[in-house]
């Protein structure tokens, strides 16, 4: 491997790696194996943000964690003292409005963003690149409807600092890009702070309060280590299934397509005030937010489609309409499904819908291309590990063989090695021996 240029992360990670005595001996340190410092140098180009603490620690502060994770924590330079001085006046705030923070503004979170500001709300959108410098000139603009909304006044922004802590946040990035970022949430964690997980697959707290002998099981495919549980607190945590399909046109512009459904769950299935306030507040906003006793129930009624539709069309790069219908995909989508349906009933799931009946009204959406098949495209990190791994990851934990789920994990996390786009945890195993428009609304 080349050396790093001197004033990169990657250069102060091999700085560390020199310190302490090699690659192996910094494994040692944040209780990893060598084999996954070799991928931070060669693959993913950093330092896991839950290993930087640890490694400043071990390396006596000669190595520190801004240099590690720049990204995570910016030197105080970085920001000038001026910035705060940006901000706009909290009338909303003051008028009792809710505070909300949309991490992840993008099309999903572009849309609910300018839907909750239009409705009087008290909203910071964080984003990053043209698509902020665009919303921080202009607002962020919604075509829907027939009709143009902008939102002006939010507070736009690619530092979660310069906002207060927030009564909802919700978290509108992929799972892999959630887990990089959770240390960031902190500055908008106030004690009563909800963290709302409007994101595809299984999340992070899946186990969390869900009675039986799985109680607060840590996931380790979609929660390496625990490091949400541990930073966020799963005690925060609103379940969110996702249904509207929306598209950014071009920076600053949202485009939606259809739906406007956002199922809101707790994960103990209590129907709390905190639900159902958030549940008010959308529903204001002009958008669906029923308000569940079993969140689990609906997670699982996407990601049943998700587990299949996504990877074999990645693979393939066939449509959904294609994977839906071809006698050789479809076989495959029912044996995947079937091994999910099992797992979700052996963890209390039920399922409304059959097999068939699913996979049909995949077929209907035609000739659409899967959020994996987008991403791979695009040569973007592919979301494997929220919408396959974990089920993987759960069949075991009930002693349940997936031997379709298996092979087509291992095919796409093949696939999305040999392009560079797999793993997307950087500390995430290097192991995996088998032993967008995903639902109509």
């Amino acid at each position: 491997m080349s050396k790093a240029p001197g004033d990169s992360a990657l250069h102060h990670l091999e700085q560390a790696i020199g310190i302490l005595g090699g690659q192996s001996a910094l494994a040692r340190a944040c209780g990893v194996k060598q084999g996954h410092v070799w991928h931070w140098l060669n693959k993913s180009g950093k330092c896991p943000a839950e290993h930087v603490i640890t490694i400043e620690e071990a390396t006596g502060g000669k190595v520190t964690r801004q240099q590690l994770r720049p990204d995570l924590y910016p030197l105080p330079e970085t920001k000038p003292p001026a910035a705060k001085a940006k901000r706009r006046k909290k009338t909303k705030a003051e008028k009792g409005a809710a505070k909300i923070a949309i991490y992840g503004a993008g099309a999903i979170g572009g849309y609910l963003g300018v839907q909750l500001a239009l409705a009087g709300n008290d909203v910071t959108l964080i984003a990053r690149g043209p698509h902020l410098k665009a919303m921080r000139k202009n607002g962020l603009k919604l075509l829907i409807d027939g009709e143009e909304r902008v939102a002006k006044g939010c507070l736009c922004t690619d530092d979660p600092s310069e906002a207060d802590p927030q009564d909802y946040l919700i978290i509108g990035l992929k799972s892999h890009q959630a887990y990089d970022a959770a240390e960031r949430f902190r500055p908008l964690l106030g004690p009563e702070t909800v963290v709302v997980t409007a994101m595809n697959g299984v999340p992070w707290w899946y186990f969390y309060k869900l009675k039986g002998k799985f109680e607060n099981h840590r996931l380790e495919s979609v929660d390496p280590g625990g490091w949400q549980w541990d930073t966020i607190g799963p005690e925060r945590a609103i379940g969110c299934v996702v249904y509207p399909a929306s598209e950014i046109l071009e920076p600053g512009v949202i485009k939606h397509v259809y739906g406007n459904k956002f199922t809101l769950g707790e994960p103990s299935g209590e129907i709390s005030d905190r639900c159902q306030i958030l549940s008010e507040i959308m529903e204001k906003a002009g958008l669906k937010a029923p308000v569940r006793d079993n969140i689990r129930d609906d997670i699982w009624i996407k990601l049943w489609g998700n587990l299949c539709f996504n990877p074999i069309s990645a693979l393939t790069g066939a449509t959904l309409d294609i994977v839906a219908t071809d006698p050789a995909t479809r076989i495959l989508v029912r044996g995947m499904m079937l091994e999910a349906q099992a797992i979700g009933e052996a963890l209390g799931v039920h399922f409304r819908v059959d097999v068939h009946r699913r996979i049909n009204g995949a077929a209907e959406v035609g000739p659409h291309k899967t959020s994996m098949l987008q991403d791979l495209e695009k040569n973007k990190p592919m979301e494997i590990d929220a919408l396959v791994a974990a089920v993987q990851e759960m069949g075991r934990l009930v002693d349940l063989e997936t031997p379709y789920i298996d092979s087509i994990l291992g095919l796409i996390q093949q696939r999305g090695r040999t392009l560079g786009l797999y793993p997307t945890f950087a500390g995430a195993d290097l192991s995996s021996d088998a032993g967008a428009l995903e639902l109509v609304d």
